[in-house]
This record gives structure tokens, sequence and C-alpha cells, in this order.
């Protein structure tokens, strides 16, 4: 799992390098969290929204890129670490 800051110093988690894995992050974060308010999905990406404790979680796919996880607004740090610690355990 890796950690990383993006230029608005926003904290994300690179959950998996292959975007073949978003479905079976998808499918944990559903049976922790609940079911996504928000499902965007494209040819070469997809972006699920998640509801948790007030925050909203994003979960990315992307082709390139692979799994990664962030909050919305970039708080809620903690929750965050969290989330991605239950995720890739």
């Amino acid at each position: 799992m890796g950690e990383y800051r993006d230029s608005a110093n926003r904290l994300s988690f690179t959950l998996s390098e292959r975007s073949d894995d978003f479905r079976a992050f998808a499918d944990r974060m559903t049976a922790l969290h609940g079911e996504a308010i928000q499902k965007l999905s494209g040819l070469d990406q997809a972006y699920w929204d998640f509801e948790v404790n007030g925050a909203t979680v994003v979960l990315h796919a992307d082709v390139f890129a692979g799994v990664s996880i962030h909050v919305e607004d970039g708080s809620r740090e903690g929750l965050l670490r969290e989330i991605a610690r239950e995720l890739t355990a």
C-alpha cells in the first residue's frame, strides 16, 4: 500500500497497482461500510463514492494507475488511514 499526497496536500493511498482489483476492493468496502452512494464508471476509470461517518470516501480505479482511495475534500486523514488498513488486511 502506497501513501501519497497531491498538489493540494490531500492524502491518498494506492491499494493496488492493478485496476482489475477494483471490484474486490469495492465489494470489501460495501461489506464494511454499505452501498456506494454514487458510481461513475467508464472504459478506463471508475469512481465509487461511499459515505462513511459523514465523509465521502472515494474508491478510484485507473487502468494506468491502479486502485486508490481518498476522502473527497481531503479531510479526515485518520478515517482514511483506518479504511485503507481495513481494505488491505
